[in-house]
């Protein structure tokens, strides 16, 4: 998705390791405290940047005095939250969801919508370049657009007043593409009311300053359309190309799952009662049956009413079930929550989509409304639907794609598989807190140690300990259930022996007993698997904690980690870890915790570990197919760098200004994969061989490739 001016400075400060908030499922109150301030020092950046805004509004006023004061800073705020957004410089836009807008006024460039920053440069015979990039121009471009926009309509205001009568130019200068209709055009009129709302509110912090300014709305918008704009839910009837307003559709219950059902058109039930119902046009989602089993949360990068307007556009292809303004928390459901929306690619089947006004990389996007409005919605969807709000996300945000378990059923856009170039809902999201919201201040739930399946031949006799000669009950012959295996005293019978002894409740007599695995019914001497033949773990390294949780939603003894081998133990620089037969966990209370495995390992391990590299970000996920072998590796974020493997190659890990320059630049799929580690370049400077290329790096220089 674009990134926003301020993203390139959260980038550096997780390239230099700044701690990010608290681990996944039980943040610290120190590790919300760091959240706390990466983000207020996120906002402090973001208004330094706005400083010299004011002044360029004002020279547009001068330049364009029909304009009244104001309405250029109002849809600023509107529209990008006064952040300057710039172009992808390699064309990874990655979030779809609706045609990209730049600048500080959020100029759309076609793609769908108009093309504002064509038509602004050409107002103002500059190029398109300067547009983009300038923040003065391309609040001159919106003013241009504007004023035209103005005289189109016949508007007639002074400077400083009569701001009601510009409702109809804000309504053309919206830039949502050419459709008239009527519901097309209530779309264009919602931006115009929230415009006009934010002007009757006012702002004034973090740099940004909106004057309050008395607004008459019935002067602005005639009657039946204000009581439409403002009502608490809507009917859209597209045979008809007619909106009406529904008053009563907070009071009525949703729809039951499974009965008679009438065209979309002419429904009127809502899933939930507080949105308005404007349906997104019927070729951007599927009427197919959605098994609504998790939510997964958006950021529309745009504006609330260009969000909807695009859902509406029939050539979009994307839409999703609701949308959440930022200003005041109004919501919209666009899709049916028993129909697929289109906004997580393989995902759509079972997931409820979000979108939230606004964008990811923005610090101070997440207004207390919209996040409160969030959890409403989600706690609704929880109670109505089979999904469970313990089991939502409450580690940190990123501003990568980072995958998180599937166990996790409320989660980001940018932690699903099959998602790539996402990240949003993005850093800020403050998912701790959201957390307590939809969940009623409950803690999530512990993490469960898992049974084992064994089978019996016969009844046991079973002990206290795996060293007792005093019995204590028995269990029956037959399938039983085990916790977990301790080394003991020998049980034997000719050549059939066993010193393994297993953990579990007894028929006849109390729980957390043990049994000699020589009862066991399908394997050999000294051996104690479960049903399925895989090997159960030790009672003595069982995990728990936040290690715990990750290793059984990873599978417990069936992922790819195996059983443990060793208990928990103290990393370095305050963290924990634990080894497992195949791989090990790393956890920090600053990044949650993740598996590391494989030839990643080996080279982390070979490279002095988290006291060079820091801790595991994300697990390992499969990377691009390389330009010279074909081979298709894997990759690995940690604090410090990137760790990027295949078999032609092996491991190796990329930092610092070459992995600055990596990234954006096509990363393996463009370069290759990394064939050495960095190394010393002259007397000051660094080099790294990659497949296609070498990166080079002095100080004076910087980063280029050879």
């Amino acid at each position: 998705m674009n990134r926003l001016m301020m993203s390139a400075v959260a980038i550096a400060l997780l390239a230099a390791a700044v701690p990010t908030v608290a681990e996944e499922r039980a943040p610290t109150a120190t590790g919300l405290r760091l959240f706390e301030r990466e983000r207020q020092d996120a906002q402090a950046l973001q208004a330094r940047q706005r400083a010299q805004y004011p002044l360029y509004f004002r020279r547009a006023y001068e330049r364009f005095p029909e304009i009244p004061r104001g309405v250029l800073e109002a849809i600023a705020l509107v529209e990008t939250n006064w952040v300057h957004v710039e172009p992808d410089a390699h064309g990874n836009a990655g979030h779809h969801h609706m045609p990209a807008s730049y600048g500080v006024m959020g100029l759309y460039r076609g793609g769908g919508f108009d093309n504002q920053v064509a038509d602004g440069a050409a107002l103002l015979g500059v190029g398109e370049t300067l547009v983009l990039r300038d923040p003065e121009t391309n609040i001159l471009a919106a003013a241009a657009l504007l004023a035209r926009a103005m005289q189109r309509d016949g508007t007639r205001t002074s400077r400083d007043a009569g701001v009601e009568a510009v409702s109809g130019a804000l309504a053309r200068y919206a830039g949502y593409g050419r459709g008239d209709g009527n519901i097309e055009g209530f779309a264009r009129q919602s931006f115009a009311y929230e415009v006009l709302q934010t002007l009757s509110r006012g702002a004034d912090g973090n740099g940004i300053r909106v004057p309050k300014l008395p607004i008459e709305m019935q002067q602005a918008f005639p009657a039946e359309r204000l009581r439409l704009l403002s009502a608490p839910a809507l009917k859209l009837d597209h045979a008809r190309d007619a909106v009406s307003a529904d008053d009563d559709a907070v009071a009525r219950p949703p729809a039951v799952q499974g009965t008679a059902r009438t065209p979309d058109a002419a429904i009127q039930a809502l899933d939930f009662g507080e949105a308005l119902w404007n349906p997104a046009h019927g070729s951007n989602y599927s009427t197919a049956n959605n098994t609504r089993s998790a939510v997964i949360m958006h950021t529309i990068e745009g504006s609330y009413a260009g969000g909807i307007s695009w859902f509406r556009n029939p050539s979009s292809n994307v839409s999703a079930h609701y949308v959440i303004r930022r200003s005041d928390g109004q919501i919209t459901q666009m899709v049916r929550e028993h129909h697929q929306a289109w906004h997580a690619a393989y995902h759509n089947h079972y997931t409820i989509g979000i979108e939230h006004d606004g964008r990811a990389g923005d610090a101070g996007n997440w207004t207390a409304a919209m996040v409160n409005a969030s959890a409403r919605l989600v706690r609704s969807i929880c109670a109505r639907q089979p999904v469970n709000c313990a089991s939502a996300w409450r580690g940190p945000g990123y501003d990568y794609w980072n995958v998180v378990p599937d166990s996790v059923r409320i989660k980001g856009h940018g932690m699903l598989t099959s998602n790539q170039n996402r990240y949003d809902p993005g850093r800020y999201f403050p998912w701790a807190s959201f957390y307590t919201l939809i969940n009623n201040g409950a803690p999530p739930p512990p993490a469960a140690t898992p049974t084992y399946w064994v089978d019996t031949f016969a009844n046991a006799p079973g002990f206290p300990s795996s060293t007792s000669t005093t019995q204590s009950g028995t269990l029956n012959t037959g399938r039983h259930y085990v916790y977990c295996k301790t080394w003991g005293r020998e049980i034997r019978s000719g050549a059939s022996f066993n010193r393994w002894w297993l953990k579990t409740d007894l028929d006849v007599g109390p729980a957390n007993q043990f049994v000699s695995a020589y009862y066991l019914s399908r394997w050999g001497n000294d051996e104690a698997r479960d049903n399925d033949g895989y090997d159960l773990p030790r009672c003595e390294v069982l995990p728990h904690g936040e290690i715990g949780r990750k290793y059984y939603a990873m599978g417990g003894v069936r992922s790819h980690l195996g059983v443990p081998e060793f208990a928990e133990a103290a990393a370095q620089l305050g963290g924990r870890y634990q080894q497992f037969r195949n791989g090990m966990i790393l956890w920090h209370s600053r990044t949650g915790a993740y598996a590391v495995n494989g030839k990643i390992l080996e080279h982390y391990r070979a490279t002095n570990s988290e006291t060079r590299w820091g801790f595991a970000l994300m697990d390992e996920l499969d990377a691009a197919p390389s330009p010279v072998s074909g081979q298709r590796g894997k990759y690995q974020y940690f604090e410090n760098g990137l760790f990027l493997w295949t078999p032609a190659t092996g491991a190796h890990a990329v930092h610092g200004a070459i992995l600055a320059h990596f990234e954006t630049n096509g990363r393996e799929a463009a370069l290759g994969y990394p064939k050495t580690d960095e190394q010393a370049h002259g007397s000051t400077g660094r080099k790294q061989q990659f497949e296609r290329r070498t990166l080079y790096w002095t100080p004076e220089r910087g980063v280029w490739a050879e």
